[in-house]
């Protein structure tokens, strides 16, 4: 996942050339410098402790294969880590749902980083089986009839559901709360009534 944020911020200050090979028409103290302002870049994009080994590094693809070798191993081991995570992921009660995508969504570029690609179809369903029994209706909806079913359809549906809800949810709260002001206002006027009576 960091590998495509940082390269995101490279690629808008025009330094990706940097992670390569310099070019035979560029100057060595052109090189320097884009080197000089490609390795900011990445380390400003890094936590404090991420970034002391790499803090006196100053060609870009040098700092970028130290990363990629301190956190990106690609070992059997971590690719199992991931796919368990991945597997027993489980919504959690009270999450926003986009929120919920946002972790899911990270877990799938973890091991598309680590070469391990998934199919659309796939991470839909893996998607479904992380909600819980609540979303039992809503899940029977959307396979309802349909021999394959896209990862984005069912993000969308996904969030789509969640604000229907918190918008009926939201409508029941404000009747609830007039019914109940109407209810202490013909008590209260009950009471006047009473009282001038007597």
């Amino acid at each position: 996942m960091w590998q495509c944020e940082v390269k995101d911020v490279l690629a808008q200050q025009d330094l990706l050339a940097a992670l390569g090979e310099k070019p035979k028409a560029m100057s060595k103290p052109e090189w320097e410098k884009l080197n000089l302002w490609a390795c900011s870049s990445i380390r400003l994009c890094l936590a404090k402790t991420q970034k002391y080994f790499v803090m006196r590094e100053t060609l870009a693809s040098v700092l970028w294969q130290k990363l990629e070798d301190k956190y990106m191993t690609k070992s059997a081991e971590n690719r199992l880590h991931l796919k368990k995570k991945l597997y027993r992921f489980q919504y959690k009660e009270g999450t926003k749902m986009i929120r919920h995508l946002d972790a899911f969504n990270k877990l799938i570029a973890d091991l598309l980083n680590l070469d391990e690609d998934i199919k659309d179809e796939d991470k839909a369903l893996i998607l479904l089986n992380s909600l819980p029994d609540s979303y039992e209706h809503f899940v029977t909806t959307i396979m309802h009839g349909k021999e394959t079913v896209k990862f984005e359809d069912v993000s969308n549906a996904l969030m789509n559901y969640e604000m229907r809800h918190r918008d009926k949810n939201h409508d029941s709260t404000s009747e609830a709360l007039f019914v109940r002001g109407r209810s202490s206002e013909r008590r209260s006027s009950s009471s006047r009534k009473k009282s001038v009576s007597t």
